[in-house]
């Protein structure tokens, strides 16, 4: 005998107050493996279409995601790049020693390579300034060189490599991990630092630019608070804390089993402790004044297969792909104190959106959870009832909800809904209903597969793609297991 189905009950008036960012579905691209060589960049002289050396087919694909927000260009890279060596005449450019992934770096890919990718899939630069072992100087005469439209040195070398619009670059990170690849500093080090670069940058920028201040990882949570703390007179500096999380280590990349499939989605649990306390921390330094957000401008899956040696390159799979769309659920519900997340990383490198070889691209599950939660941007969170909810036993002994949902409302009144079923053997029926409105299902899609092992290869690059269900007309929406469905209503 059938189980009733699930009653969802929303109310279009009972808003949560809280806007979904954009930037919440940010990416981020590092000198690192095979993402900027050859995922971005195969240069100008290469058979594989481009357009000045930023190849044509991942520059059309990331356009269609419209990406907020790309941050570059690292990470641990970052803190030993100098960027007067990736300008001007590429023949002239020096090579260098990728100290931290273990490679060469010819420079090739620069400030105004970067920048122009940026103009080409529609997408605001995020830059990261060498704190470790560069100089205040330096991260000075690179927001001039972006920024600055006055008669100055820095802004002639722009508009000779032929440039003469500022890019007016407006997230400026000061430093990356600063506690590990960054300097291994204390906190307080730290602040001191922060305080000498943003002491320079800020009245270079002007508020118009949004500093980032290198924040925690959940095995050192206590840096964020010894920070703010030493920051006390200067916290006006401090835009938004950046908070690092990866998830994964658990079983192999394709062949995991049950068990180590469910492990995966308790992460989301670290996630959501670890913002909830920086959450907290933020609030509580902020005044009325100057408001500090959170950033986590490093996250995704991190499978214990991705190592130096093979350039942190991972498959993707289904499971991957509904773990990120459940993380956006989490980050939703921090919409507001969360500004930005940057997903790690966009080609190539862990849990990538696209993959390539030679002249061919993958577009891998996770690129196809970015495009269907488009309509969640810019929307209103909506509160919700939902019962009965399913549980699940997970392996550490708690029950955990099977379903996770989201849903948001726009300004013209539609309503966004996306629902997750993490329950690797049960389907459910789920009954939509309105109250205080008449909205219809008008479109259904799904990202689901027979095993979430799945993933899309070179050899099968449609394995899973998202599919468009026809709406019933009865309200009542069969949810598959494993899969992520998106309803979008209109009155």
């Amino acid at each position: 005998m059938e189980s009733a189905p699930i009653r969802l009950q929303i109310d279009p008036l009972r808003t949560t107050g809280r806007r979904i960012d954009p930037n919440l579905y940010g990416q981020f691209a590092e000198h690192l493996g095979r993402c900027v060589y050859p995922g971005l960049w195969v240069g100008d002289s290469s058979p594989i279409a481009n357009d000045h050396g930023l190849r044509l087919d991942v520059i059309s694909a990331l356009k269609t995601l419209e990406l907020p927000v790309v941050r570059w260009p690292g990470g641990c890279f970052a803190d030993n790049y100098h960027w007067l060596d990736g300008v001007g005449d590429r023949s002239q450019r020096p090579r260098r020693h990728n100290l931290w992934w273990k490679q060469p770096e010819n420079n090739a890919f620069g400030t105004d390579e970067f920048m122009t990718f940026c103009r080409l899939i529609d997408t605001e630069p995020y830059l990261v300034v060498n704190v470790g072992s560069g100089s205040v100087q330096e991260a000075i005469n690179w927001m001039e060189y972006c920024n600055s439209n006055q008669d100055t040195e820095f802004t002639a070398l722009r508009k000779k490599h032929g440039f003469n619009e500022p890019y007016n670059v407006r997230y400026w990170g000061i430093g990356n991990e600063s506690w590990g690849c960054g300097g291994k500093m204390r906190p307080e080090v730290y602040a001191d630092l922060y305080r000498r670069f943003a002491a320079y940058l800020r009245p270079m920028g002007g508020r118009d630019v949004r500093l980032i201040a290198c924040g925690s990882y959940p095995d050192f949570p206590d840096w964020d608070e010894r920070f703010l703390a030493a920051m006390q007179g200067a916290l006006d500096h401090v835009d938004l804390l950046a908070l690092h999380i990866y998830s994964g280590w658990m079983g192999e990349e394709v062949n995991f089993s049950n068990q180590e499939y469910y492990q995966l989605f308790a992460a989301i649990d670290i996630m959501d402790r670890h913002l909830r306390r920086a959450s907290e921390l933020v609030t509580a330094f902020s005044t009325a004044d100057h408001r500090i957000g959170l950033a986590l401008d490093e996250w995704g899956v991190w499978h214990r297969q991705a190592v130096v040696e093979n350039g942190l390159q991972q498959q993707n799979t289904l499971r991957d792909a509904l773990f990120a769309a459940a993380s956006f659920h989490l980050f939703h519900r921090y919409a507001g104190t969360l500004e930005m997340a940057n997903m790690a990383q966009t080609v190539n490198v862990l849990q990538a959106l696209i993959h390539t070889r030679g002249d061919r691209i993958v577009l891998t599950p996770t690129f196809h959870v970015f495009d269907l939660l488009k309509p969640h941007r810019n929307g209103q969170l909506l509160d919700f009832d939902f019962s009965p909810l399913p549980m699940i036993d997970f392996p550490d002994q708690r029950q955990r909800p099977a379903l996770s949902l989201s849903a948001t409302i726009t300004k013209d009144g539609s309503i966004f809904i996306s629902l997750i079923n993490i329950d690797l053997e049960r389907s459910f029926a789920v009954e939509c209903r309105m109250i205080n409105a008449l909205h219809k299902i008008r479109s259904i899609r799904l990202l689901s597969a027979e095993d979430p092992r799945e993933h899309n290869s070179f050899d099968l690059p449609h394995a899973i793609t998202p599919r468009e269900v026809e709406p019933s007309g009865d309200e009542v929406i069969q949810v598959p297991p494993h899969s992520l469905m998106t309803l979008s209503l209109q009155a």
